[in-house]
Parts: structure tokens; sequence; C-alpha cells
């Protein structure tokens, strides 16, 4: 087993000499009991379980069970204490600043800076309920902290808008636990994911007066050519929803939403596709949600957390609207639509990470030390069009994990350190009190490519199984 460093960031496995760390020697010592042989043959295995459930929900073409690396990352229970409880007060203080948004009451976002974000619309009235946004994945990295073994957490961004992450948590699990490292996470003390989506369901549902036992639920999907088609079936089956596409649903003479298939009328929806093309495509839905007869998760505008040019200014909502100090900082943001920032952005403009602040999916982002003189060029001229909706932010050398491959010959393992990030999913499931949250006890870490920096799975990255422990 050889582990080959080649990045700044600190290793979460191994330390600076090459030992593992303690949380890691009995997964390396199963590891290792496997052989490079016995692992290559658990991940072919692994694949056709997955491609069985992908087949058995019907769908036969191509290949939706997403890249993954297989060895865990295993997180110390003192570790997601400290998680938990900073990203459970962000929501707390997101859901306060909607509620403010709605009532024309906000204060701590400059009003230059809600106006000019494409996720927010000035021609549309505000309905985001009691409870504006039921679920939030925090994208976040670590960097090694003052004592030894500790860590600092960072906020890169929010997302409230489509968070890809427990269906596919799940399904890592179940592989870790049946066939890659079943006698290590028998021992270990790790905290379970079952019930998890189920929880999520109810969470949702929560949003309808009808509340959770008596709303119907409807998953609504992009259909087969999505990547996280897979993922659209094992959400609806285990939350106990419809999976609709737009083609599937209608709104009827009474203004109410239905299911045209099966006459059913929605109460909620967990959107899976843009939401241009979910209003486009099923004619009077934002009327219908403004009038109160069906609840669109994502409502118009309050997305607008996923600005990050918004997401910048959640610490001060934290010790404004909670009279707390924040548990977790954000990376350094500067917002482009600030002309002192501005300058300095694009002064040091290869220096930094500069995205679009209303972009997802590793789509419109710069990583400046990554990229030729050339296309750091291509993206300045593109900045500079339109600077107000950019915000640039440091490069960040944070934690790397491994990605675990086998030689050619499948006689021994290498072990390279790449960048990792935490995608950590937080509820509020109360259906009138956005003070009630909870975080699964896991995440979907997601591991780089080699040598790069950005972690989305769109962008070359792999999933990793994260496992939680209790104590």
């Amino acid at each position: 087993m050889r582990f080959e460093r080649a990045l700044p960031g600190t290793n979460e496995v191994f330390l600076p000499d090459g030992a593992p760390r303690p949380v890691y020697e009995d997964v390396l010592a199963e590891l290792e009991r496997t052989g490079p042989r016995g692992w290559e043959e658990r991940r072919r295995r692994a694949h056709e379980l997955l491609l069985e459930e992908q087949h058995a929900f019907g769908i036969k073409e191509g290949d939706k069970t997403h890249p993954t690396d297989w060895l865990p990352r295993v997180v110390p229970a003192s570790d997601w204490g400290r998680l938990e409880a900073g990203l459970t007060q962000r929501l707390r203080a997101i859901n306060v600043f909607l509620r403010r948004l709605e009532a024309g009451k906000e204060e701590v976002v400059p009003r230059e800076v809600i106006e000019s974000s494409i996720l927010y619309d000035t021609s549309w009235k505000d309905r985001f309920g009691p409870v504006p946004v039921r679920q939030i994945a925090f994208d976040v990295v670590a960097v090694e902290g003052g004592g030894a073994g500790s860590w600092e957490y960072l906020v890169i961004e929010e997302n409230a808008k489509m968070p890809v992450g427990l269906a596919a948590m799940t399904r890592r699990r179940r592989m870790s636990r049946e066939v890659f490292f079943p006698e290590t996470l028998a021992n270990l003390p790790v905290l379970p994911l079952d019930g998890w989506l189920e929880r999520l369901g109810a969470a949702l549902r929560a949003a309808s007066p009808k509340g959770s036992a008596e709303a119907t639920l409807a998953v609504v999907s992009g259909g087969p050519a999505d990547q996280f088609y897979l993922d659209h079936h094992i959400y609806a089956k285990e939350m106990d929803a419809i999976l609709a596409e737009t083609k599937d649903l209608e709104v009827d003479g009474g203004g109410y939403l239905v299911h045209r298939p099966t006459g059913r009328r929605i109460d909620v929806i967990y959107e899976r596709v843009d939401e241009d093309i979910l209003y486009a495509e099923v004619p009077g839905l934002l009327e219908c949600h403004v009038e109160g007869k069906v609840h669109v998760l994502f409502a118009p505008n309050s997305e607008i957390i996923d600005d990050k040019g918004v997401g910048a200014f959640v610490p001060e909502m934290v010790r404004r609207y909670l009279g707390e100090e924040p548990l977790i900082e954000n990376a350094k943001t500067w917002s482009l639509a600030v002309e002192e920032d501005r300058r300095y952005v694009m002064d040091h403009f290869g220096e930094l990470v500069v995205k679009s602040r209303g972009g997802y999916g590793g789509k419109q982002v710069m990583i400046g030390p990554e990229e030729t003189r050339e296309s750091r060029e291509r993206f300045r001229l593109m900045v500079e069009e339109n600077p107000v909706e950019y915000v640039a932010q440091e490069t960040i050398d944070f934690s790397t994990h491994v990605l675990c491959e086998t030689s050619e010959a499948e006689d021994d393992f290498l072990l390279r350190d790449s960048y990792a990030d935490y995608r950590v999913l937080v509820l509020a499931p109360d259906p009138t009190d956005p003070g009630v949250v909870e975080a699964a006890p896991g995440s979907l870490s997601r591991v780089a490519a080699p040598g790069k920096h950005i972690v989305n799975i769109s962008s070359g990255g792999k999933m990793k199984d994260t496992w939680v422990l209790a104590r």
C-alpha cells in the first residue's frame, strides 16, 4: 500500500510522517485483508448491485450510478458536533432572513445585492410560508486548525435549489455495509442513515397546510436524460411520493395542480428540474403557488440564498437575527458588485476563485492558479462584461482525502491525495417553527480529480461514503 502525497492541503487519512491517523487504522486494515484483487472484485460487485437497482426502476439505458471512490471518510464525533452546530445555526438564520425579506423588513443584505440577483425576480410576489427553506445542502471544506488534529470549517456555498445528496449517501452506505467494509462498519460506532429519506419526505410535506400525514408530494424530474434520474426514483420510492415529469402535470379549472396519469391533486412539489423549464411547461403553476393551492419547495425568490453574493452575508444574519456568534465562517469572499472589492479582484484575478453568483454544479467557476493564461483571460473578459454577477473567493488549500486505486497488475494499492469537501444536508421539519432544525448524520463527501480543486461530479469529481462516529 503506497500513499502518494502531491498536494499542500493537510491529508485526513495520513499524518505528515505517512503513518495512518488512528481513526483510519481499522479501515486500512480491512482494505489490506481484502487485497487489491479482492478490492477490484468488490468494486465490480458494487457496480453490479447499483445497476441492478437502476434496472429494477425500469431505467435500462445508460449508467446513472455515479462515480465513487469506495474508501470512506471517517468523521470523529467531536468534529461532527462542531459541523452540525454551525450548519444548523446557519439554516435558522437563513429562514429568519427569508421571512424578513418576504415582509419587506430585511436589513442585512443590501437591496442592490438582492435586486441584482438573477435568482430574485422583483415582479413576483414572495410566498415562502412560515418555514421558507425546508432543506439546505451546505458545501463545506476543512483546513487545519490551531491545535494538533483539529479542523477549522469554512462554508463555500449554500445549496437550497435542487441539492444532490441524501439518495446517493444511502446507496454509498449500503455498499460499505454489504460489500466493502462489513467488519469495520459493524465494529465502529457509525451513526446510521436508515430512515433519513423518509424524514426528508416528512419535512417536505410539512410545507403543506395538510401536514406530513395527508399532503401529497411529487418529485418532478427532468426524465431519463437527467444524470440523477436514478436518484429521483429513489427519492420518490422512499419518500412515498409521486414521480412525475412536467408533461404529467397540469393546473385544473379550479387552479389546483393535478397529476394527469392518476388524477391526484398535488400539494407539494419537490422539483428536480430547472425552474425555467418547470414554469414554462406547467402553465399556471406560479399563480397556483402564490395562491397557496400548491407549495413549490424551491419557490420563486426563496432560492436567492443560493446566490453566492447573498451567502457572503450569512454570518452577519447569525449575529443580527439570532444574537449569536457564527460557529462556522465563510471562506473569504469579495463581491464584484462592490467597487472596492471589484478593483481588488481584477488586480489579483489569477490568484483567486472567481464564480458566477447564480451558477451551480461547478459551472462558471475559474480556479485562477489551475487555469492557463488564455483561459484566465477569456474568463476575465466575461467577468468584465457583467461584473455585478460575480464573486471571488480566496484559493484555499483545504483538506485532502485519498483516491484508492490498484496497480494494473492488481498487486498493490496506490492511495493518492485529492481535495475533498463535505455536502451536509440540514432539514427544517416543523410545520410552522423555523427554529427546529436537524442535520442528516453524514455527508455526500466529494473528492476532486487529481490536482484539481473543483469537486463537483459534473466536473470529474467522485462521491464518498462518510461515516460519522457517535463517540
